[in-house]
Order: C-alpha cells, then sequence, then structure tokens
C-alpha cells in the first residue's frame, strides 16, 4: 500500500473511532468511550509517523513509542 493511502486509512479509522466514542459516551459507556478515545489518539499517531518516516507504522499501542518513532 503506498503511504498516501496508509495515511488515508489511519485517518478515515480515527475518525471512525471518534464517531464512535461520541456515540458510547452520549450513552453514559464512558470507559467504552474512552477506549474508542485511545485508539482514535493511537491511529491519528500512526497517521503521523506514516508522513513523517514514509514507513508502515510499527504494530504496537504504545502511544509514547510511537510518538518516539516520528522522527
Amino acid at each position: 500500500m503506498d503511504m498516501v493511502k496508509q495515511i488515508e486509512y489511519w485517518i478515515k479509522s480515527a475518525d471512525d473511532d471518534i464517531d464512535t466514542s461520541d456515540i458510547l459516551i452520549s450513552k453514559d459507556k464512558i470507559l467504552q468511550g474512552l477506549f474508542f478515545c485511545h485508539l482514535c489518539i493511537e491511529k491519528a499517531i500512526k497517521a503521523h509517523v506514516v508522513r513523517c518516516t514514509q514507513l508502515s507504522p510499527p504494530k504496537i499501542h504504545n502511544l509514547s513509542f510511537l510518538i518516539e518513532k516520528q522522527t
């Protein structure tokens, strides 16, 4: 997959996750909604990693590690 398509994938997926978090939080499913917020942040960071490195992001969920990978 080319880098532009990867970035688009991560951003679209992050948008979907934030929409899901809004729905869950509005239904008083706060913990579940926050989980989807975490996913949204992770995917946005992965899109940024792809943009900065021109490489696929690592298959991990550690946000601190992902932030460090952008350089």
